[in-house]
């Protein structure tokens, strides 16, 4: 823009001249264009951080959730929800490296959210097994026992889905960016049979809520 104002003064004071003339209207608008570069650049910079930021803040927030979960799940005596939340955790995460990988953000969009679903399902069954736990030690006789038959259940399905995940993650992390369609649909596929097997699990669980709590309350009355 210096340069622009220059030519352009020069140009004046000789009369009036096409070359500094145009090498005026060059230079200004240039610099102003690059003015309006770096504007949005770092308006974009900006934005990319504050979400990089809030982004940092929603998976502290759940880390913390998920330790106190693993506090929790100390205490219900069965090492098995321990375990599982601790290789779901680790699943995720590399699932997550994986994701990373150079050339591979267009192979992982769909398969990241698929994870990210199945895992907090896994997590909710975790959460709803330790309720369950609590609520039959304070009850008897059918009701408790079942339960206790539930939570096993719940718990046992957690279990298959952990280790289906580790088949998938081999999978995934032998799949090259560029690999075939059908490689990529058949994980898609199996991916979303996963996810269909826990919203089944949720859904017979809301079923199977109600009539237990009635018969609870039948119990302790």
């Amino acid at each position: 823009m210096v340069g622009g104002a220059i030519a352009g003064l020069a140009s004046w004071a000789v009369g009036g001249s096409f070359a500094l003339t145009t090498l005026a209207i060059v230079g200004i608008g240039g610099g102003v264009l690059w003015m309006i570069a770096k504007t949005v650049m770092n308006v974009e910079g900006l934005t990319e951080q504050a979400m990089e930021a809030q982004q940092k803040a929603i998976r502290d927030a759940e880390e913390q959730e998920l330790d106190r979960l693993a506090r929790l799940l100390r205490t219900d005596r069965d090492h098995r929800t321990q375990d599982a939340l601790v290789l779901l955790r680790a699943l995720r995460d590399d699932f997550e490296r994986a994701a990373k990988r150079p050339g591979a953000e267009l192979l992982s969009a769909r398969i990241s959210q698929q994870i990210s679903q199945i895992f907090q399902s896994a997590v909710k069954q975790l959460r709803e097994a330790f309720g369950l736990k609590e609520r039959a030690e304070s009850v008897v006789g059918e009701a408790r026992s079942q339960l206790l038959e539930q939570r096993d259940r719940l718990v046992q399905e957690v279990l298959e889905t952990s280790g289906r995940l580790q088949s998938i993650l081999l999978q995934y992390q032998q799949m090259r960016p560029d690999s075939q369609e059908n490689d990529l649909k058949a994980l898609n596929d199996e991916l979303d049979a996963n996810l269909e097997i826990a919203r089944r699990t949720e859904q017979r669980m809301k079923e199977l809520e109600n009539p237990l709590m009635t018969h609870e309350s039948f119990l302790k009355e």
